[in-house]
């Protein structure tokens, strides 16, 4: 998976973007966030790349330890899912549509 989705006129950052900046703006080691958050260093890259979804649990780990809210983590979480959603369905669509084509379906 990638950090961010361009899709038409749009741009979303998947939320382990705005947590790597965190990290490096924080001064301490990707590591060390990780422990201070109670998470395993490992999961907290998978996330930070963006390999993995924002859960309820880590976007209440978050809010804690920086002062945000629960809120603020999953509505980014949700702004990628929902652009993600959009683009693979339109990517789905073109497929589907040049199948028909192929088929000399009439819609």
């Amino acid at each position: 998976m990638s950090n961010y989705i361009e899709y038409k006129d749009k741009v979303v950052f998947h939320p382990g973007y705005y947590i790597k900046e965190i990290i490096d703006e924080s001064g301490l080691t990707q590591e060390d966030f990780a422990k201070r958050m109670g998470t395993s260093p490992k999961n907290l890259s998978i996330l930070v790349r963006g390999g993995q979804n924002l859960t309820v649990d880590v976007a209440a780990r978050l809010s804690r330890m920086l002062g945000t809210t629960i809120t603020y983590w999953l509505n980014l979480q949700q702004m990628y899912d929902e652009l993600r959603a959009e683009s693979l369905s339109d990517e789905e669509l073109k497929k589907e549509k040049k199948v028909f084509k192929l088929l000399d379906y009439k819609y």
